[in-house]
């Protein structure tokens, strides 16, 4: 591929499919983005009221391969720090190419109230930067809860950069993106976790999602799960053993094909 091109085509497919900087580990991917209703730590690229379920300290890290171009990656890291009720996590991301490549970091604060609400705000700082372009950087904030209606059922709600901020540079015209997202997770037993999301951007149709988490063996969950615009299938696994997290996840995507992503995650 001409590597003049790419910046390019990097630039058009993250406007347009707001994938480059979202980087919900391999759990949530695998159940499809479903993520609103679901705790994990990788809820600090979520709906960040999802860490508030952290019990120790934890790290983890994220590596994701795209088919699109061998030298396009994704990787990222995570930190959460549980302090009574209250919840300190920090992210980092990096997508792109040595020609062109965003970086998203952000810190977060979430508290929890009782047994049942959680809510949390996230504060980001994005650069995108181009080879022979420059750079523009620009900063935006996430908020989010969730509420535990009964000891099955779990109601989210996310906002993605509910004030529209955009980058500061003139030179590359872009914006950051800005979506809403609400849904449920239904625990049907100890063994199975279903979620749903309803989530819109702005300026593109509503997406609606369905995913699953089944936990096989103590030690072992399957995940899958599926998005209806853009039309989207998941599939994955998750091996714990005691302190350590180990998850996979496959993406399948028409413009994108297969992108496979792991994580590591371990808990002090």
């Amino acid at each position: 591929m001409n590597k003049q091109f790419i910046p390019f085509l990097m630039l058009s497919i993250s406007i347009n499919f707001c994938f480059a900087q979202n980087n919900f580990g391999p759990k949530l991917t695998a159940m499809g983005n479903n993520y609103v209703a679901v705790k994990d730590i990788w809820s600090l690229n979520g709906n960040v009221s999802g860490i508030a379920d952290v019990g120790s300290p934890t790290l983890a890290i994220n590596y994701t391969k795209y088919s699109i171009d061998n030298e396009l990656s994704n990787q990222a890291i995570a930190f959460v720090l549980p302090l009574k009720n209250n919840y300190l996590g920090a992210s980092f991301n990096r997508y792109g190419i040595t020609a062109y490549n965003e970086i998203k970091a952000g810190l977060v604060l979430a508290k929890r109230f009782g047994n049942k609400l959680s809510i949390a705000l996230k504060g980001n700082y994005h650069q995108i930067k181009i080879s022979n372009y420059g750079s523009t950087t620009g900063f935006s904030i996430d908020v989010g809860g969730m509420y535990e209606l009964t000891k099955q059922i779990t109601l989210g709600l996310s906002l993605s950069n509910p004030s529209f901020q955009k980058y500061s540079s003139k030179e590359i015209e872009t914006k950051i993106a800005s979506s809403m997202q609400i849904g449920g997770s239904y625990k049907a037993s100890d063994k199975i976790l279903i979620a749903t999301t309803i989530s819109k951007e702005f300026n593109t149709s509503i997406n609606v999602g369905l995913g699953i988490d089944y936990k096989l063996l103590s030690l072992i969950s399957l995940r899958g799960g599926l998005t209806t615009k853009p039309f989207k299938h998941y599939a994955g696994f998750g091996l714990n053993f005691k302190k350590f997290v180990m998850d996979m996840a496959v993406e399948s995507d028409i413009h994108l094909g297969y992108t496979p992503q792991i994580a590591l995650a371990y808990a002090f």
